[in-house]
């Protein structure tokens, strides 16, 4: 991921619709920096080309209140020489909390099981939300501690949500015949 951030999701799993629905029950109720480590080689001089390295996960914090979810959002960036990429200049790692409350007027249909709903969608909730949420401070502390170590201010790219691919069935790396769009003429 070095061009751009990329979070990619399982479609196939998720109906994106449903999970947007779901992921309006929450609202971020609060979202902070919980852990973090920085560490630089002190003998690297800042190189004129890095190449990064891009990591997210999220964890769920068990929560006693139903009506909360909490999620940890765990980052990490790595740069490495561009002239000697196996040489680990830099890296940085933080992780941000966040909850979230339900909303208390939302309507859920009788035919609909709530924690099902809830457990089909929980990867939406529990990484979409939180890491786009998260990002952003991310960003900044990523930008703000490069500096502090002594680099030009590295700049995490925007966050990009990708459909994960499926993985390629056999057969699949031909191309497809294109089927004609020409009419014959029939005789009688």
């Amino acid at each position: 991921m070095e061009k751009g951030a990329i979070l990619a999701v399982d479609v196939e799993k998720v109906d994106m619709e449903a999970a947007a629905r779901v992921a309006q029950w929450f609202v971020l109720q609060e979202i902070f920096l919980v852990d973090a480590k920085i560490s630089r080689d002190p003998l690297s001089m800042s190189p004129e080309a890095l190449s990064l390295e891009h990591k997210c996960s999220t964890d769920i914090l068990s929560s006693s209140d139903k009506d909360k979810f909490l999620v940890l959002c765990n980052f990490r960036v790595a740069a490495f020489n561009g002239k000697e990429p196996s040489k680990l200049v830099m890296k940085i790692e933080a992780s941000f909390y966040t909850s979230y409350v339900k909303k208390p007027d939302i309507y859920i249909p009788d035919d609909v099981d709530e924690l099902d709903y809830l457990v089909t969608h929980v990867e939406y909730i529990a990484t979409i939300n939180p890491i786009s949420h998260a990002w952003p401070y991310w960003r900044e502390f990523v930008q703000s501690m490069s500096t502090r170590m002594g680099f030009p201010a590295l700049t995490v790219p925007l966050l990009e949500i990708r459909p994960k691919k499926s993985p390629a069935k056999k057969g699949d790396n031909q191309p497809a015949k294109k089927k004609s769009t020409r009419r014959k003429k029939l005789s009688a």
